[in-house]
């Protein structure tokens, strides 16, 4: 055969064979458009201490007619997914992507912070867990946006069994007794309620080794928090969730 004719062939199949490939990862990758949302999820041992929570990511879907929420991974072992990221690698790219993250994120490892923008993803998988089927997906990039306008309570409702899954509860440690709710985290600030704490709280975040922010458990509020809200000492709480 001429050699030209041969070059040709040759190369026409190594084009050939270069856009099949781009075409098949394209098919695998999807470009979806919403909310990127990164919390910390606690982590507690068997006898209630605080281990180092795992830094987690999950992205609300906000163009399309179902506007899913995809729980994200970057690990996947048979039929397992790895659901939470290396913490020093999420960081850095929480700090260089996310404009609005409150200082107590990095400080205390607690809480969520959100970011809109494209996300691209791939691989994605249905798992069943509480009584629901969860999708989760290959977290492959993501571009930030301007866009400020979305309520990330509904979407955190629509999301599925566990809205908030970096939500911590106490309750008052068994034996102390006459503990209350405090208007500043001083033991000498006035009591926010005439009458000890004896109901669930939520926690709203750490203010220092002593103190944490809490409110009062209201399952009937979206955030399962009730507008009675205080500050109480870390020492007085056992851990409920």
């Amino acid at each position: 055969m001429n050699r030209k004719i041969t070059f040709f062939f040759v190369t026409l199949f190594s084009l050939y064979t270069l856009v099949f490939s781009a075409a098949a990862l394209a098919n695998n990758q999807k470009k979806i458009t919403g909310v990127l949302q990164a919390y910390w999820f606690p982590q507690w041992s068997d006898a209630g201490q605080a281990k180092p929570p795992l830094i987690m990511m999950r992205f609300f879907e906000t163009d399309g007619e179902n506007k899913k929420t995809y729980f994200l991974y970057d690990e996947k072992k048979k039929n397992e997914v790895k659901d939470f990221f290396e913490v020093t690698k999420a960081e850095k790219f929480i700090k260089s992507n996310f404009k609005n993250t409150p200082e107590e994120f990095f400080k205390f490892k607690e809480g969520h912070t959100e970011q809109a923008g494209s996300l691209v993803i791939s691989d994605v998988k249905v798992i069943a867990e509480c009584n629901n089927k969860k999708l989760y997906a290959k977290f492959n990039s993501f571009v930030a946006s301007s866009v400020n306008n979305y309520d990330i309570k509904k979407m955190e409702e629509k999301s599925g069994c566990d809205p908030e899954p970096y939500s911590v509860m106490f309750t008052i440690k068994e034996g102390h007794e006459n503990v209350f709710l405090k208007s500043e985290p001083l033991e000498s600030s006035k009591n926010v309620l005439s009458e000890p704490v004896s109901q669930p709280l939520v926690k709203i975040k750490t203010i220092d080794s002593q103190w944490v922010k809490v409110a009062l458990y209201d399952a009937s509020q979206p955030d399962s928090r009730s507008h009675t809200e205080g500050y109480i000492k870390i020492n007085d709480l056992d851990v409920a969730n």
